[in-house]
């Protein structure tokens, strides 16, 4: 898996390994590419349509609907309407597991801990009710500092898995094309790593041994979406982190996320937001994306 394309935010700490993110891209839409984390993401969608890819395949997730991200998966999501926002819980797999070896952990945690069982990306409607119940609990509990409440998170999370096992949703990984999958694996970690830099057609086509006619039908093919945009998404992605995590100024940003100039950053940031960069800045500290 290749490093350039790993979610580089905190995730949780230590003690308090779990962290919820409330995910609205305040007026605009939500527009996430590409990207992976060791992390287990689940997502509960609160409002609006979400327009997810993972893997290879694609999903319409709607209110109420759950989406399970498995560790090392490549996902993305987009927002059909700038009223969609959803809930996600993140956690590293470990912190469930047992020291103890016993059957619940031979049988049921430890392959999903090597990777070679996973749970289906978008569950169905009963056991999207159950999960409901579940994860309002533990969204409640991580928002109440008593004693007791993050072993109460964690064994709703157990509780979760079993239940995936009942309704049989955790499967064998199937043996994939994994040259394929990591051609693409590639090309996503070459543009995030090099989105601040000029990057064309006949640039990736020949970092990959394609003629550009044949990598822009090809990217278009298995990403969904075409290589201008999709840069202009990675990059736009890039400038909200600087914006969010930094003081840097706007034509710094702009410089660092790949756009040629401060005034085509603005221009562009507006019409994929509907804000300017300050704006979002603003925006984003007064209401935290995070719970």
């Amino acid at each position: 898996m290749k490093q350039e394309l790993r979610e580089t935010r905190v995730q949780g700490t230590v003690e308090r390994p779990l962290k919820i993110y409330y995910m609205k891209n305040n007026e605009s839409r939500i527009d996430i590419p590409y990207h992976w984390q060791e992390h287990v993401e689940i997502l509960w969608i609160q409002n609006g349509k979400l327009n997810l890819k993972i893997g290879e395949r694609t999903y319409i997730g709607n209110t109420g609907d759950f989406f399970y991200i498995n560790p090392r998966e490549l996902h993305s999501m987009q927002s059909e309407t700038t009223d969609c926002f959803y809930l996600a819980f993140l956690f590293p797999l470990q912190w469930i597991q047992f020291s103890h070896i016993d059957e619940a952990e031979k049988q049921c945690i430890s392959p999903l801990l090597a990777g070679n069982a996973q749970v289906i990306s978008h569950l169905p409607q009963d056991a999207a009710k159950l999960s409901e119940i579940i994860f309002q609990e533990i969204y409640d509990l991580y928002n109440n500092n008593t004693i007791g409440n993050w072993l109460g998170i964690k064994a709703n999370l157990l509780r979760f898995y079993a239940y995936m096992y009942q309704y049989e949703l955790i499967f064998l990984k199937e043996q994939k094309n994994h040259a394929q999958t990591n051609l693409l694996l590639e090309i996503t970690s070459y543009i995030e790593a090099h989105c601040n830099e000029k990057l064309t057609l006949k640039r990736l086509g020949k970092a990959f041994h394609m003629s550009p006619k044949y990598f822009s039908v090809y990217f278009q093919k298995h990403f969904s979406k075409n290589f201008t945009d999709y840069l202009t998404a990675v990059r736009l992605e890039m400038a909200k982190k600087l914006l969010i995590e930094t003081d840097y100024e706007i034509e710094l940003v702009a410089q660092k996320s790949g756009f040629s100039t401060s005034s085509y950053f603005i221009r562009i940031f507006r019409s994929y937001t509907d804000t300017t960069p300050l704006q979002y800045r603003k925006n984003f500290n007064k209401n935290l994306w995070s719970i």
